[in-house]
């Protein structure tokens, strides 16, 4: 047994005694949220127990540097300056930081004021205070709401809370609680307990200077829309050689088409916009346009909705099933089924029906063969399957005709809004040093393996996707104060070099808009995306002031819409109007044209799975 297990075991059993002897003694926390940071946030001993048994693992220890030199080593511990760690995903910019300083404090405040928990129940309510919804067993635990601390997961007072917690399952609890929350993620880049010390200490002191060890981003322009001929070109070329032409050419069978003369007749025997009260007006900003409500889920997701090229499979994180190992769903429509699956979030599907992909604690690739087989679940450990860590969070994935498939994966931007009332889109806040990995997947026998990946720089740019074609990339620029500019379009070019790829990225078009991280169609002329409704959005929507009754519904409640770009014109078109207390969110093409999305409606508690055909209409 581990000497954090006897310690473990020996307090058990001690305090049980205590408590059958009526001794009033306690032991008191010498840290909370409101201690100076130069005390440790540890425990009091447990008295009359010999000292091996009863040290409890110090949360984390004070450290005496002098905030100059502090600052400076917390800073390149998280990645400035040097190797890249935090900064993988997420810039490491000054706002960025004093988020995480934000939500630190909340922490510490609301769920770290026991640092030095004795009983069980003490240990549940501070592993319970993480969850996104408190005492519910079957909610994730976030990290947004642990702040730094989410970089002492795999450190030993987690682990000896845990023990205290979960005394029959601590291991299992505490491998999810690891997979869901622990950063940075990936096989490198860990803290160790003096490390997190430095880090933990420098937040705690309200990051002095950080002005002097975090470079202000270089001032950014206002955003010029452009859009250069290769746009058009591309289009042109996808309309005869893109995924929508190859699909239909090699006979995908859509879903919702059997019977279907004209692509827009698909899915007719579903309810529409106006079918119901609650999805009355959706269709108003464009009359001519159809929805089709293809499904309604009971539970609640998480991020972003993907489908399958044929539209058959509709992935998200989120699951109705009571268990923490399978965190996510794979919808199969036809069969009306749930497939729970062992993975937390991020779906994605490659364009030509062949494979499927989530994050659990890494990547996991399967072939989409395995999805017609009316599984019950999915372990990912079929040998359809593969685990690996070459691929990072809220990756994107595409294939090249007769090539290689792709994925992208770089710095993001949570979004996972609707769920409380969500007023304006999720910043843009990408740092200068931003970068995206381009990783080649081949189908060697029956899994995808990487290769090697490709690392391209693309400053103050993020949430990057991939088109169909594996020839475009789109992202989110950061614009003033960290908000979104716009959109950036850039070819993908290349070249095999070797066992990997020379890579040029050169940019092609700038559309000045703001949304979500959007999605490319299979034919690659449009885009799609969803907005936020702001503050200033009423005269767009057709209210006549920002305090009209109906505006002021939509900002009280939440909303959030659609919008259709084409991108060789820039031309854009909102597509939804959604209600107070609905959100259109993900939206995404199957290979056919159609557009399925997710409405969150928070005024019924469900979600629906939607169609809409609006670049079928405008194409």
């Amino acid at each position: 047994m581990s000497r954090l297990a006897t310690s473990v075991a020996c307090l058990m059993s001690l305090f049980g005694l205590l408590a059958a002897c009526g001794d009033d003694n306690k032991s008191t926390s010498d840290a909370g949220g409101g201690d100076d940071a130069a005390t440790a946030i540890d425990a009091a001993p447990v008295p009359d127990a010999e000292p091996d048994a009863w040290i409890i693992p110090v949360l984390r220890n004070p450290v005496g540097l002098p905030d100059a030199e502090l600052a400076v080593q917390a800073a390149a511990i998280l990645g400035e300056g040097g190797t890249m760690n935090c900064n993988r995903c997420h810039s490491l910019s000054r706002s960025r930081l004093q988020s995480w300083e934000t939500e630190s404090t909340a922490a510490v405040d609301n769920c770290l004021t026991d640092t030095s928990p004795t009983t069980q129940a003490a240990a549940a309510a501070i592993v319970e205070c993480f969850r996104e919804v408190a005492g519910d067993a079957n909610a994730a635990w976030q990290p947004a709401k642990m702040g730094i601390y989410d970089t002492a997961a795999g450190l030993a007072w987690f682990e000896y809370v845990f023990r205290l917690a979960f005394p029959t399952t601590w291991e299992a609890q505490l491998d999810i609680f690891k997979a869901q929350v622990w950063m940075p993620r990936g096989d490198t880049g860990q803290l160790d307990q003096g490390q997190f010390d430095i880090v933990a200490e420098w937040f705690a002191r309200g990051l002095p200077g950080l002005t002097d060890v975090i470079p202000a981003d270089p001032p950014i322009d206002q955003c010029v829309a452009s859009i250069s001929p290769d746009v058009a070109t591309h289009v042109m070329t996808m309309k005869t050689q893109g995924w929508r032409a190859v699909n239909a050419e090699n006979g995908i069978l859509m879903f919702g088409c059997a019977g279907a003369t004209e692509t827009q007749d698909c899915m007719a025997t579903y309810p529409g916009a106006g079918s119901q009260s609650w999805n009355t007006g959706w269709d108003s900003a464009e009359p001519t346009t159809t929805f089709r409500i293809l499904r309604e889920n009971t539970y609640s997701s998480a991020y972003w909705t993907r489908s399958s090229a044929d539209g058959r499979f509709v992935s998200h994180g989120g699951s109705s099933a009571s268990s923490q190992t399978y965190r996510s769903t794979v919808i199969d429509l036809v069969t009306d089924t749930e497939i729970p699956a062992a993975a937390y979030y991020d779906p994605g599907f490659f364009p030509d029906n062949s494979g499927f992909a989530l994050q659990g604690s890494g990547a996991r690739f399967c072939e989409q063969s395995l999805l017609t087989t009316s599984p019950t679940m999915i372990s990912f450990d079929e040998p359809q399957c593969i685990h690996t860590n070459a691929v990072g969070l809220y990756q994107h994935l595409g294939a090249a005709l007769g090539g290689d498939y792709w994925t992208v994966d770089g710095q993001f931007v949570s979004d996972n809004g609707g769920h409380s009332v969500t007023s304006q889109d999720f910043n843009a806040n990408f740092g200068t040093s931003s970068r995206i990995d381009l990783t080649p997947m081949v189908h060697e026998g029956n899994q995808f393996v990487p290769h090697v990946a490709t690392s391209v720089a693309v400053p103050l740019e993020g949430d990057t996707v991939i088109s169909p074609s594996a020839k475009l990339l789109v992202s989110r620029a950061n614009g003033s104060g960290g908000q979104q500019s716009g959109y950036i379009l850039r070819k993908l070019v290349a070249t095999p070099n070797g066992g990997s790829y020379s890579v040029d990225v050169p940019e092609i078009a700038r559309y000045c808009e703001r949304g979500g991280k959007p999605a490319i169609s299979y034919d690659e002329r449009w885009m799609v995306y969803h907005h936020y409704v702001e503050a200033n959005d009423w005269a767009s929507l057709g209210y006549a002031s920002a305090s009209d009754p109906g505006f002021v519904a939509l900002r009280n409640s939440g909303a959030a819409n659609l919008f259709l770009l084409d991108l060789p014109t820039g031309t854009v078109r909102r597509i939804t109007t959604m209600n107070p207390g609905q959100y259109a969110l993900y939206p995404h093409f199957r290979s056919d044209g159609w557009i399925y999305f997710l409405v969150r409606d928070r005024n019924r508690g469900v979600e629906n799975i939607v169609a809409s055909d609006a670049a079928l209409v405008y194409e």
